[in-house]
């Protein structure tokens, strides 16, 4: 027969083991808080990389690509209309003064002289004639064997051929011109760049045959945006770098500054002159040109990486020296530098920034600086 159970002896074995659970948890706690603040605490002090922020310059450089010019390039073309029959020259080649670059079928030509010439001998023989009949009335007018209206007559006569005369010469002049315009020649010397017509082409007079860069001076030929055009002026210095060369800067000037914008890039065309151009400049290269410019006002340049943003608003994180903490600072962003963001208010000149990791801070968080070595225990 089985023992009857004691009513009150397991209930009391239950209450002391629920007891002692409760005692444990109790002294549990106070340990696990101790470690979650610990945590806290070590996980607020963040290791950051800093910038100490300097103002900026007064002045800035501004870099622009332009290619190397000659200062004088001329489209050359024959001063009469013909067939090209033949062009002695290409592009590239460097020619000379008087040197023949084409030559038109002068045919035609010859004939027109030939013409002219031919006036020009009737015009003369009507002259002389003329002169002969003057002549004859002078000598029969005191005899009164001619009136005065018919001496007046032959004297007019000959003026009229002697001018006939001298129109036909002139005409026979331009003939002859026009045989030689048949011959198109450089009137400078330099550097054919361009060739626009080939043999068996009809062109027109004027029509341009050939491009020549006159020998002498070489400029660079740069763009500039219309914000910094007013910035600039004539004989200013600048630095012109070949992109081909050995990264040796060379002196330039500004010679020349368009009055007007180009209406498509809305940029103003400027020549850089070049004091003392080397060998190895040659026409069409490409190069950068420094020109330095007043900036209009002095801001702070930060790092991009030094910005966040909250609500909108451009943040940056100060750091304070004394207590290693961060401090969060609004600022107004004036614009993008080439070395990073133009702060206009809300830094000053001395403030130790974060400069990475400003996305995972907070207003008043401790920070470690670069160097510095991490509290004990915190890895």
């Amino acid at each position: 027969m089985p023992m009857p159970r004691s009513i009150g002896t397991q209930p009391a074995r239950g209450r002391d083991h629920i007891a002692g659970l409760i005692l444990v948890l109790g002294l549990a706690a106070p340990l696990a808080g101790c470690k979650g603040e610990a945590a806290v605490s070590h996980e607020s002090v963040r290791p950051v990389k800093v910038a100490l922020i300097a103002a900026a310059s007064p002045k800035r450089t501004l870099t622009y690509s332009g290619v190397v010019r000659p200062r004088v390039e001329s489209a050359l073309g024959f001063r009469v209309p013909g067939k090209i029959i033949a062009r002695s020259v290409n592009v590239g080649d460097r020619i000379d003064v008087a040197q023949t670059i084409a030559r038109l079928d002068e045919t035609d030509l010859k004939l027109a002289e030939n013409a002219a010439r031919a006036a020009v001998a009737s015009a003369r023989s009507r002259r002389d004639v003329a002169s002969d009949n003057l002549e004859r009335a002078k000598v029969l007018l005191p005899k009164a064997i001619m009136s005065q209206a018919a001496y007046d007559t032959r004297r007019n006569e000959l003026d009229a051929a002697a001018a006939a005369l001298d129109a036909a010469q002139a005409q026979l002049r331009q003939a002859v011109n026009a045989v030689d315009y048949a011959t198109l020649r450089a009137d400078k010397a330099g550097i054919v760049t361009t060739v626009m017509g080939e043999p068996g082409q009809v062109v027109n007079a004027g029509q341009a045959v050939a491009t020549l860069a006159v020998s002498g001076e070489t400029e660079v030929a740069i763009a500039v945006p219309e914000q910094d055009a007013g910035r600039i002026a004539v004989d200013q210095q600048a630095k012109v770098t070949l992109w081909a060369g050995s990264g040796v800067n060379l002196d330039g000037r500004i010679r020349e500054i368009a009055g007007q914008a180009d209406p498509a890039s809305r940029t103003y065309s400027v020549r850089i002159a070049i004091d003392t151009p080397p060998q190895a400049m040659r026409l069409g290269m490409t190069a950068l040109v420094g020109l330095t410019i007043e900036s209009e006002a002095t801001p702070l340049i930060v790092p991009l990486t030094a910005l966040t943003e909250e609500g909108g608003t451009p943040i940056a994180f100060v750091v304070d020296r004394a207590s290693k903490a961060v401090r969060k600072t609004a600022v107004s962003v004036a614009g993008i530098a080439e070395d990073g963001a133009r702060i206009a208010s809300g830094l000053q000149p001395g403030d130790l920034i974060v400069t990475a990791g400003v996305q995972f801070l907070q207003d008043g968080m401790r920070i470690r600086l670069p160097g510095e070595r991490a509290p004990t225990g915190v890895q």
